[in-house]
């Protein structure tokens, strides 16, 4: 049997190779090929008694125009040709018709066996008849369209298979097609490396696939055992399955590789999609799925705010209670493998909810600004998210409005610090919950009282807003030009009294911080009170100019004096002295003569730091005691 299929494939390809004779209408000439693919090359002989020679020659109709005892030529162009020859001496012109096809190489597949085995899949129809050579010790084989051939190779590696097409009655010329393929002693069995919910209707599949290698897929609904035939894979490693139901089902998958020549399949790993889903309770929202645990290793649950949940595999839902009420938490649930395979959820949103009366503002500071206002800051439990916040104002007492803000935070410019003021803060949480209304908190109310001798006195009320009240207050001075001078701690006292000496600064401001005993918490402060001190301008009633050191030279005193004159006056009115210098004062002469015992009258002009001026007069007595 053996040797009579190998003679029938060699006379077959020799009668594949062989070229025929083709005779014209009416039979004057023939040609060697009336079809083939392009290039097309046909010869022509000449049938006696017929005669084209150049004595008699003949007119050639290859394709348009013609030409003279050309016997040969080549057609390029696909399509249908007739072929005329005119003969002289009023001969008939005859014909052949001459069909060119387009060169198209066959379309087919090969599929890889065990036991080095090969199957080759005739997927064209463009030809009558195809030729697959495998490219080894073995004569190639014939066949029709649309068959498979199996062949086996003497040895695993890669191997080359060519094939071409061919038509009956025609040149067998058409260009064939290779592809490569790996003989292998045993089929590698696939594995499913990641299973991805894509939405509600399609599954994304991604696997280790290998080429030349023909896979079948099979499906479960609700099961990893109840498996049917699903599809063929071939030359792909990833695979999309639609018009599945994934929000109500969950999808297990197998995929087995394939031997055709054996007609055998062993199968993959299972993996599963999950039906995953999320309710809404009461501060928690709860995750629920549904899958096959079999391989399974664990769940991981990742969330768009916190790091990923965990599961157990025997585990079919989780309460997520690290939710805030009106916040939108999403999820995706993936299904570790113990093999390192991995199934991928749908991503399922949902808004929290709760029913809880939210926690109460608990620490409110206060900053008096510079130009009638005051801020607010505050905080709260941050287990609650607040929608909207109610600031209400009370003037001594009395209600005076109401406000609202999205932060923690707020600024009335309407502040008046000479009036007690007061605000309450309370807010609604993102599911419309009330929280209580927090305790009064009243910005510090700063009242200074300057004594005669310039000491100055301060006292301010208390701060109440905070929960564990204040640790110790801070009392600051700063000149006229802002920068501070003093700072001291006081503790709880509500009072200071400022008496320490300073004749450089006219113009000095206090301001009251509180410290709260809680630390995060911002300082609560005071108004800023200015106090402008007074010269306290003075002048003795008498002097004595004896150069015994003591009480020598007359002048007006005082504290913070800009710009200074004095003049003095005799009884008569001439004027004894002038200076603007005010280290300067009268020594009692007058022209280096020491004026005689009596009562003198001065008059000062005095300008302090503030721009005031002040116009001092009077007399003072000289007196000459030894």
């Amino acid at each position: 049997m053996t040797f009579r299929i190998a003679f029938f494939l060699c006379c077959t390809a020799a009668f594949i190779t062989k070229a025929q004779p083709y005779v014209s209408r009416d039979g004057r000439f023939q040609v060697d090929q009336v079809k083939g693919c392009a290039p097309l090359t046909v010869n022509v002989a000449i049938i006696p008694p017929n005669v084209c020679s150049p004595a008699v020659p003949c007119e050639f109709f290859y394709e348009t125009n013609p030409i003279q005892n050309v016997f040969s030529h080549q057609y390029t162009v696909p399509g249908i040709y007739t072929l005329r020859v005119l003969f002289q001496a009023g001969v008939p012109i005859d014909q052949i018709t001459i069909t060119v096809l387009p060169n198209t190489s066959p379309e087919f597949e090969i599929y890889s066996c065990g036991g080095n085995g090969v199957q080759v899949n005739i997927t064209d129809t463009n030809y009558d008849r195809y030729v697959i050579d495998f490219n080894d010790a073995t004569l190639p084989v014939e066949t029709n369209a649309l068959t498979t051939v199996t062949h086996t190779y003497a040895s695993s590696g890669n191997k080359t298979v060519t094939v071409r097409g061919r038509n009956l009655s025609a040149d067998d010329n058409c260009s064939p097609a290779s592809k490569v393929v790996n003989a292998v002693p045993t089929l590698p069995v696939p594995t499913i490396t990641q299973l991805t919910v894509l939405n509600a209707q399609d599954i994304q599949l991604d696997f280790n696939a290998q080429s030349n290698i023909l896979y079948r897929l099979q499906v479960a609904q609700n099961s990893a055992t109840a498996f049917q035939s699903l599809q063929n894979v071939y030359e792909t490693s990833t695979t999309t399955i639609n018009n599945l139901q994934t929000d109500a089902n969950f999808y297990c998958f197998r995929l087995g590789v394939f031997d055709p020549c054996n007609n055998t399949t062993v199968y993959s790993n299972t993996i599963c999609s999950s039906n995953f889903d999320v309710s809404v309770l009461n501060n928690i929202n709860r995750l629920t799925w549904a899958t096959s645990s079999t391989g399974v290793s664990n769940y991981s649950i990742s969330k768009n705010t916190d790091p990923p949940l965990n599961a157990a595999p025997a585990a079919t839902s989780l309460d997520d209670t690290n939710v805030s009420c009106g916040v939108n938490y999403c999820y995706q649930q993936t299904i570790n493998y113990s093999n390192g395979s991995r199934s991928i959820s749908l991503s399922k949103c949902a808004t929290a909810q709760s029913t809880d009366v939210p926690a109460v503002v608990e620490n409110i500071s206060s900053a008096v600004g510079t130009e009638g206002s005051v801020d607010l800051e505050w905080t709260q439990d941050p287990a609650y998210v607040a929608s909207i916040y109610t600031i209400t104002k009370t003037v001594n007492g009395t209600f005076a409005n109401v406000n609202s803000s999205a932060t923690t935070t707020y600024t009335d410019d309407e502040y008046l610090h000479d009036v007690v003021t007061c605000y309450t803060i309370s807010y609604t949480d993102a599911c419309n919950n009330q929280s209580p209304v927090s305790v009064q908190a009243c910005p510090i109310r700063l009242i200074p009282t300057r004594q005669p001798d310039n000491t100055v006195s301060l006292s301010w009320t208390p701060y109440e807003g905070w929960e564990n009240g204040v640790d110790h207050y801070v009392v600051q001075k700063f000149n006229g030009e802002g920068q501070v001078l003093v700072t001291v701690n006081v503790s709880n006292a509500t009072t200071y009294v400022d008496n320490v000496p300073d004749s450089q600064n006219q113009i000095v401001v206090y301001r009251i911080t509180a410290i709260a005993n809680d630390a995060g918490i911002a300082s609560s402060v005071s108004n800023a009170f200015t106090i402008i001190k007074e010269p306290n301008l003075f002048h003795p009633t008498a002097f004595t100019p004896n150069d015994d050191g003591l009480n020598d030279i007359f002048n007006v005193y005082g504290q913070f004096i800009t710009a200074f004159e004095m003049r003095i006056f005799n009884r008569w009115g001439e004027m004894m002295y002038v200076t603007e210098d005010l280290e300067d004062g009268w020594d009692g002469h007058y022209k280096g003569t020491l004026m005689p015992e009596g009562t003198y009258v001065f008059r000062a002009t005095i300008t302090d730091q503030v721009g005031r001026t002040y116009d001092r007069s009077g007399t003072v007595v000289l007196l000459k005691k030894n």
